[in-house]
Order: C-alpha cells, then sequence, then structure tokens
C-alpha cells in the first residue's frame, strides 16, 4: 500500500502543531491528560482549517482522508508531546 505524500505531509504537519502544544501545556504544570486535550483540539484544528482553506481556494471536494491523516498525526503528536507531564512532576 503506498501513502501519498500529501497524506504524509497533513499527518506530520498536524503532528508536530499537537506536540508543540501538548508539550508546552504539559511544561505550564497541567496535568497530561489537559495537555493531551489541548495538543488534540489545536492539530485537527490547524487540520481542518487547512482542508476548508484548500475547499474554499481550489473548489476541491473535502477530502476525509486528509482529516483522517491530520486526526491520527494529531493524536500521535498529542500523545509524545504530553509525555512531557511525566518531567514536570
Amino acid at each position: 500500500m503506498k501513502i501519498a505524500k500529501d497524506k504524509i505531509k497533513h499527518f506530520c504537519a498536524c503532528a508536530v502543531v499537537s506536540c508543540t502544544t501538548a508539550a508546552i501545556e504539559s511544561l505550564s504544570g497541567v496535568g497530561m491528560g489537559c495537555a493531551f486535550i489541548a495538543g488534540l483540539i489545536a492539530g485537527v484544528a490547524i487540520g481542518v482549517g487547512k482542508e476548508y482553506g484548500d475547499h474554499c481556494a481550489e473548489g476541491n471536494k473535502w477530502d476525509w482522508e486528509d482529516i483522517a491523516a491530520d486526526s491520527l498525526g494529531s493524536i500521535v503528536g498529542a500523545i509524545v508531546g504530553s509525555l512531557f507531564a511525566l518531567i514536570n512532576q
């Protein structure tokens, strides 16, 4: 199975955003759960916003596979970023 480069870009961009957000939240003293949720929301918001922008600008159909890649990247990034809460205990 070959994964399109576009899907990898979506995954990576959302993973970076969600990991960074969750790490910042973790290091600021909130718990792992709150850091995870903050990272997840940030990553998914960026992904949905990008997809909406593509949809409006280019007239493309809404691509649910891009949203799936965004969501998966956001979950992975939020997990990794929220682990910084273990350092801050």
